[in-house]
């Protein structure tokens, strides 16, 4: 029973941590209540009893092949004296059982007596409110409570605070109490206790404290779930309401309360996305009971037989430890005797009790003379042959070189992790350094633009206001565009087709000089060509206006 105890704990313990897993996915898609269903597959666990399974012991199928003579001479062999006992040996099984026993009887009894001080108290002080009962349910209020909760089993109760009517509204309040009634229709109190006793089993593992602090979060929603399966928006906001009213710190471990618990966002999230479907409810049904049956049946223990196993295999062996180097193969086969060899004298041998039909009768008969054993002949054992390349045996040399070879790839690939590395590193340092050469480079380019732009710019036409004639004095005013106005006192007109051929000629006398100070591997062909296409536009237009 030691080993089923230890498998239960540890498969219970497994079972605890999958259920941890997979219980938010569960509550999103298919409701808290689902959920909740999920923590019996631990609790069950917990009470599967072991599965013996019939089976010969492998010790006994590994014995050699022995003939009926054989077999007599090895139980008329004289068995060695068993060795004493050790004086003062310490039973560490049986020690760290009765501590682990022990723990769980204090852990069990010290909540228990919380649960009935703390029950006590609040009853002690409470006033019966027999207009709010409800299905065999007792409704009282308590200065003592801090928030409504649910208590007993076989006296089912809800606890009001004292303030009741000043705290909730009408809606609130009849929700808060729903809230508890739906707890001792669910019978989450026998859940609490069965809960509370697994808890007490794996007082040590911390894992089952987590999940025990999950499974009352679990219980909360899932009867948060059904008071709002179909209730209004209204009805919504005030059980939130009401549920902000009543936080308040943890009850003992058996009890129910509203607002107990740290999970008081989850709850209000629930409230304003979960909607009641019962399609999606028994698409969920199905997957807990799928989940809690497989895990079941992936945990069974077989501890009894495994236990049965190690005592028939410690007995068998304990019974051929002095035999097998008596039957060991001799060195050569036996020559038949001589014909004129005497032959050896009987070996003695201790005579045995003799049960004879005649000793019924009040005659003592003959005892027989006991037979000479015969010699034990024992087939000489065959060399194993070969092992081929098929068959998976590896020796230990060809182990020794895999795990040689497998760590030079380890440090083959930590070497080329650590060059990959220093590579980017560099190739990293590189980029930046390019990038502020470019926008060095671009500084300068947008500087040669720049001064290129000026010298195109006093290379533009002068727009005259009215012809003027040479040699007359004349009045110059620069524009807000950068052209140059010429205003004449006199009206006589010039010649615009010289005019413009002089513009045309100080143009290409200004792309000449720009396309000779802006080099392609400076600049880059882009800005060039940006740079000497405005001023071939231009140099187009005037010759397009001269025809």
């Amino acid at each position: 029973m030691i080993s089923w105890a230890v498998e239960t704990l540890i498969a219970s313990t497994l079972l605890m941590l999958v259920v941890l897993a997979v219980r938010g996915p569960v509550s999103r898609h298919f409701g808290p209540h689902v959920a909740y269903g999920l923590w019996l597959l631990p609790a069950l666990r917990m009470l599967l009893p072991p599965l013996p399974e019939q089976m010969t012991p492998v010790p006994v199928k590994m014995l050699p092949k022995m003939s009926m003579a054989e077999i007599e001479a090895l139980l008329a062999m004289p068995m060695p004296a068993a060795a004493a006992p050790v004086e003062n040996a310490i039973n560490w099984p049986l020690t760290i059982g009765a501590l682990w026993c022990a723990g769980s009887v204090l852990f069990l009894a010290w909540h228990l007596w919380s649960y009935r001080r703390f029950v006590h108290n609040v009853t002690g002080e409470a006033t019966q409110l027999p207009k709010l009962d409800r299905d065999g349910v007792e409704v009282c209020s308590s200065p003592a409570a801090s928030g409504p909760f649910a208590a007993g089993i076989f006296l089912k109760t809800v606890v009001l605070p004292e303030d009741y009517r000043r705290r909730y509204a009408r809606d609130e309040l009849r929700l808060a109490i729903e809230h508890e009634l739906q707890h001792h229709r669910r019978c989450d109190m026998s859940a609490n206790f069965a809960a509370l006793v697994v808890l007490a089993l794996h007082w040590w593992n911390p894992i089952a404290h987590l999940a025990h602090r999950a499974f009352r979060a679990d219980q909360e929603l899932a009867c948060d779930a059904l008071v709002l399966a179909r209730a209004t928006p209204a009805e919504r906001h005030a059980y939130g309401t009401a549920l902000l009213k009543s936080a308040c710190d943890r009850l003992p471990v058996a009890a129910c309360a509203l607002g107990a618990g740290d999970d008081l966002k989850r709850r209000l999230t629930m409230m304003k996305m979960y909607r009641w479907d019962a399609t999606r409810t028994r698409a969920g049904s199905l997957v807990a009971a799928a989940l809690v049956g497989g895990g079941l049946l992936l945990t069974a223990s077989n501890g009894f037989a495994a236990e049965t196993t190690k005592k028939v295999e410690a007995r068998v062996r304990t019974a051929l430890a002095p035999v097998m180097p008596v039957i060991a193969p001799p060195e050569a086969p036996d020559a038949p005797p001589a014909p004129d060899a005497p032959l050896p004298p009987p070996a003695p041998a201790a005579p045995a009790p003799v049960m004879h039909l005649a000793y019924l009768d009040g005659v003592a008969p003959v005892p027989p003379v006991p037979p000479v054993p015969p010699v034990a002949r024992v087939h000489p054992i065959r060399p194993m042959p070969a092992m081929p390349r098929y068959s998976g045996y590896i020796s230990p040399e060809t182990q020794a070189e895999i795990r040689q070879a497998q760590e030079e790839a380890r440090q083959v690939a930590r070497e080329a992790q650590d060059e990959a590395r220093e590579a980017a590193r560099e190739a990293q340092a590189d980029a930046a350094e390019a990038a502020r050469e470019a926008q060095a480079a671009m500084r300068e380019h947008a500087a040669e633009i720049r001064a290129a732009q000026r010298e195109a710019m006093r290379a533009r036409p002068v727009v005259v206001s009215r012809a003027c004639s040479q040699n007359v004095p004349v009045m110059m005013k620069a524009s807000d565009n950068g052209q140059v106005m010429i205003k004449c006192t006199n009206f006589q007109p010039i010649d615009q087709a010289k005019l413009r051929a002089q513009i045309i000629s100080s143009l290409e006398q200004a792309r000449a000089s720009v396309a000779a100070s802006l080099n392609e591997e400076d600049v880059g062909r882009r800005t060039r060509e940006a740079a000497l296409s405005g001023l071939d536009r231009e140099i187009a237009r005037l010759k397009a206006e001269q025809r």
